[in-house]
């Protein structure tokens, strides 16, 4: 029996970021929510850190400043919305 998520996705990022915690570290999709910290999650600074790995291969990017965004205390809809914010103002690839 699935148990329902009781706080829904907000946004593409949350679900692209919480799908690469569940893929890469066998997260149970249930425990994530957007107010889900990184430390809830027992990810440490290895594991945040392939993340932003994983992020940066999926965008083609690096991310010099992510690393703060993705630190233990924070919570999946911070992270999601600081990668957006980055995103926004990176010129994109000609």
């Amino acid at each position: 029996m699935s148990v329902p998520m009781q706080e829904p996705m907000q946004d593409p990022m949350q679900d692209q970021i919480a799908g690469i915690i569940c893929e890469h570290f066998g997260i149970d999709p249930a425990e994530i929510t957007p107010s889900t910290t990184f430390d809830d999650l027992d990810m440490d600074s290895l594991a945040l850190a392939e993340t932003v790995v994983v992020l940066e291969d999926r965008y083609g990017l690096q991310f010099p400043d992510i690393e703060g965004s993705f630190s233990p205390g924070v919570t999946l809809a911070q992270a999601a919305e600081a990668l957006s914010r980055l995103l926004a103002a990176t010129p994109a690839a000609s």
